[in-house]
């Protein structure tokens, strides 16, 4: 690919996605449900996806956060990949405790689109919050 936003064509689901794959044996596995504002989904995330000892990793954090805005996107019936992604960490995510995920749209300007997104744990503590900027680049009926 180029440095510029790839086309539907380069862009094939062979579902082995790191973060929702379902042919992806060593993946995520996320499975998003639609909310009245967006998407959300559940995790725990196992020992062999810690950084320090019993705290998940933080690029494994901002993978599903990142993940949950590009499949609100993809709800709405658009192709589209991520060109800016900023994740603020609040509190560390444990190892073995369920973290709920919601993205929200913020708003959009042609084909950029605004987003935020959520991790919360169990208890209710926010984890980590993230913004990102997207490029549609087609429909996912095109695609």
């Amino acid at each position: 690919m180029t440095g510029k936003p790839p086309t539907p064509r380069e862009l094939i689901d062979d579902e082995m996605c790191f973060a929702c794959g379902k042919r992806n044996r060593d993946g995520l596995h996320l499975e998003f449900e639609a909310t009245d504002d967006g998407v959300a989904t559940s995790i725990v995330f196992p020992k062999k996806f810690q950084g320090y000892r019993d705290v998940v990793h933080g690029g494994l954090v901002s993978t599903i956060l990142d993940e949950a805005m590009v499949t609100l996107l993809n709800e709405m019936g658009l192709l589209a990949v991520t060109a800016e992604l900023t994740v603020r960490f609040v509190s560390p995510v444990p190892v073995g405790r369920r973290v709920d995920v919601a993205a929200h749209l913020s708003g959009h300007r042609g084909r950029i689109y605004a987003l935020t997104a959520t991790a919360t744990l169990d208890d209710g503590t926010v984890a980590a919050t993230a913004e990102s900027r997207c490029v549609a680049v087609g429909s996912l009926d095109a695609a």
